[in-house]
């Protein structure tokens, strides 16, 4: 990502410095300290401006013999004056240049300490979207557990309910069956009664009979 960033910058550079020189014709001063920009082209011309090394300049014409320009500041228009043409390079001092690759790589550094700030910025929105998430997750969870509970809780009422049906229904059965055992005792002992008493009347009997045949034999 950053190696496309530096060459899409690069490229716009090279371009826009094509098309500047396409358009017109821009020389720097040489590595000299500074050069004269007079008025004409003879020493006896009066010194408008001493120019720095790297400063870019535009050539507008020629003097006959090849050896003077005349020239406009490119960041003066309108300040225009002759200078020697052996003075002035096609290329920016091997000094400018390096200055201009400084520049660009410190704009290029500054542009990637921003990006890693975004990057960190990013980072850190993510971490707090997962602790968002997981807390969401054991919120969830814990909205779970009363639920479950509550199930669990009907499911141990609904079992109480059937236990209490259940023991409901054996009681009314004992309860029948006990009923039914004090009629069978009841009619047992009403039995044994009515036996009891037949049996003493047929005893009696017997004792009567006996004594009146003893007596006929006296």
């Amino acid at each position: 990502m950053q190696r496309s960033i530096y060459t899409r910058l690069l490229a716009l550079c090279l371009m826009l410095f094509s098309l500047n020189a396409v358009a017109r014709d821009v020389r720097y001063v040489s590595d000299d300290l500074t050069i004269p920009m007079r008025t004409g082209t003879t020493f006896n011309h009066k010194i408008l401006k001493f120019l720095n090394s790297g400063m870019p300049v535009e050539v507008l014409e020629t003097s006959d013999d090849g050896n003077h320009v005349r020239i406009a500041l490119v960041d003066e228009p309108d300040n225009t004056g002759w200078v020697e043409a052996k003075l002035l390079m096609e290329q920016p001092s091997a000094r400018e240049q390096l200055q201009q690759v400084r520049k660009k790589n410190q704009a290029l550094l500054d542009q990637q300490a921003e990006l890693k700030q975004q990057i960190a910025a990013l980072k850190k929105k993510e971490n707090e979207l997962a602790q968002v998430k997981s807390t969401l997750a054991q919120l969830q969870e814990s909205a779970a557990e009363p639920i479950r509970v509550a199930e669990e809780n009907l499911q141990l009422k609904q079992a109480l309910a059937d236990a209490r049906a259940t023991t409901e229904t054996l009681r009314s059965e004992n309860a029948f069956l006990a009923d039914d055992s004090l009629k069978q005792w009841f009619l047992i002992g009403a039995a044994v009664s009515i036996g009891s008493l037949l049996l003493g009347l047929l005893i009696t009997r017997i004792n009567w009979k006996k004594k009146n045949s003893w007596a006929g034999t006296f």
